[in-house]
């Protein structure tokens, strides 16, 4: 009797070793989620009811990574938010120009002048210098003002220039008008001579000389020719103004 009471205790103890043994050994085949599920035998055994995991399975790192995944798509969202708003405020405006193009062909470009700005456009307004200048920087007008040597029309190839009312006449003009012939040198001073006079003019300093002497007068050079000081040089040609109107002046030589 003692020894099958012996016995029996030692193999419940057997049995009772056995089973956690037998709760990680029955897993068999498990899915790709470390899953399965329970079979017969297993359910027999009171080991499981259905599907379950084992060692974790692939629950609780599916689990991470979802939340891994999740954070990692609001980030990128956030990211993708955030770029598109810094490249849609980064984003160069289109440079609108008003008065873009030139009045006349000598204007010159002086600035755009911000005007405002709606959208992606910003509106500017160009401003143009429609001065013409000579090379000395001064600013000149043309005239329309007629020539008559001894009551003749003489028809003029550039036509009067006005700096500051006073009128000047192209140099090719004056010398066919009374009588010059005209010789530049190696140094390029233009010289205009008649029968006993001589007209000089340097230049370096644009300086008018009258057979040698200083007229206290000086050329100027518009779109680079010379004109000379137009009541100045009727006398240096021994000639005379008889009269001026708005549209015409009278010469006799």
């Amino acid at each position: 009797m003692k020894k099958t009471v012996v016995s029996s205790i030692i193999l419940a103890l057997f049995f009772t070793m056995l089973m956690p043994l037998a709760a990680f050994a029955h897993s068999g085949r498990t899915d790709s989620n470390g899953g399965h599920n329970c079979s017969e035998k297993s359910k027999r055994k009171g080991l499981c009811t259905g599907y379950h995991y084992h060692n974790g399975g692939k629950s609780s790192g599916s689990s991470s990574n979802s939340s891994s995944s999740s954070s990692s798509r609001s980030s990128g969202s956030s990211s993708s938010s955030s770029s598109s708003s810094n490249s849609s405020s980064s984003a160069p405006k289109v440079k609108v120009i008003y008065n873009e193009t030139a009045p006349y062909p000598h204007c010159k470009k002086v600035k755009d002048v911000y005007r405002s700005s709606s959208g992606k456009y910003v509106y500017y307004d160009r401003e143009w210098d429609c001065n013409k200048y000579t090379e000395g920087g001064a600013v000149y007008t043309n005239s329309s003002m007629s020539l008559y040597v001894n009551d003749k029309n003489f028809s003029l190839q550039q036509g009067f220039i006005s700096i500051k009312d006073s009128s000047y006449i192209y140099i090719r003009d004056f010398s066919q008008a009374f009588g010059f012939q005209i010789e530049i040198d190696k140094s390029k001073n233009v010289s205009l001579k008649a029968k006993d006079n001589t007209i000089k003019i340097y230049a370096e300093s644009k300086k008018i000389y009258l057979n040698g002497a200083y007229t206290g007068f000086n050329a100027v050079k518009a779109d680079g020719q010379y004109y000379l000081p137009f009541r100045a040089s009727v006398t240096w040609a021994k000639a005379k103004i008889d009269s001026i109107d708005s549209s015409a002046v009278y010469v006799s030589k």
